[in-house]
């Protein structure tokens, strides 16, 4: 009796094993990784924008949280994730951010239980760490809305990322408030040469390649296309990857691979 068990056992961790450990090569002839995740050549660099000025609604931030977690669910291994509230009214503020990488495999040449195990660890981690930035609470004392001095720090993430696939996922009104520029009810919006100028004295971030889509930016009153406007503009003077249908507001899900 004592003999059987042993050999029902050692069968049975024996189909676990294969079950857990499938080559990288087999995996890739799926098309699909750990958890549904479409394999990839090129890791990726996601980086999220957060706006929690008090011109955000509830549901709307519910609504950043909700597709922050289906993003960070198809991460795979190697791939880096960024997170940003908005600064307030200048780059002169201390930044509200976090960065960190998915653990590489620690076995690179079989899928290995472990491996998944550490990825989804990490995502479960990195959902809870971001939840955060999605606060509906402790919104009063915010001042401003400095999407302009934030896309600066967007630059150093795809400066310390090189060589990955790099989407922003801006998670805002698109409406810039601060001293020098207030775009609500197009109050103080920039001169026409705004960006012209400033892109000429090289004071532009460098976005260059960036896939940009922009989630909670209104596109139904001709204030909201003159907003959307500068918007289009300014991502084409700093080499970002700009689309008119990635400017939404209240999207399904979020695309998942950068534009092409």
């Amino acid at each position: 009796m004592v003999m059987s068990k042993t050999r029902t056992l050692a069968a049975l961790l024996g189909a676990l094993t294969l079950a857990g450990c499938g080559t990288q090569e087999g995996n890739a002839a799926g098309g699909e990784g750990e958890g549904g995740v479409v394999k990839r050549s090129t890791p990726e660099l996601v980086v999220f924008v957060y706006d929690r000025s008090t011109s955000i609604s509830h549901h709307q931030l519910e609504l950043a949280r909700q597709l922050t977690n289906e993003r960070i669910r198809k991460l795979d291994h190697g791939d880096r994730i960024s997170a940003h509230q908005l600064l307030q009214l200048s780059l002169e503020e201390p930044p509200q951010r976090w960065s960190e990488t998915v653990p590489q495999r620690q076995f690179t040449e079989q899928a290995m239980m472990r491996d998944s195990v550490t990825r989804a660890r990490f995502l479960r981690d990195a959902q809870d760490y971001l939840v955060v930035f999605t606060d509906t609470t402790g919104r009063g004392n915010i001042d401003g809305t400095d999407i302009l001095s934030t896309l600066h720090d967007v630059s150093a993430d795809l400066q310390a990322a090189r060589g990955r696939e790099a989407t922003l996922y801006i998670f805002s009104d698109m409406l810039q408030s601060n001293r020098s520029i207030d775009m609500e009810g197009l109050r103080k919006m920039p001169p026409s040469n705004w960006i012209d100028s400033r892109q000429s004295n090289g004071t532009l971030p460098d976005l260059t390649g960036l896939c940009v889509y922009v989630i909670g930016a209104r596109v139904d009153t001709p204030q909201s296309q003159r907003v959307k406007s500068f918007w289009q503009d300014y991502f084409e003077a700093t080499g970002a990857l700009f689309e008119s249908r990635n400017y939404t507001l209240r999207p399904v899900e979020l695309p998942e691979h950068p534009c092409t």
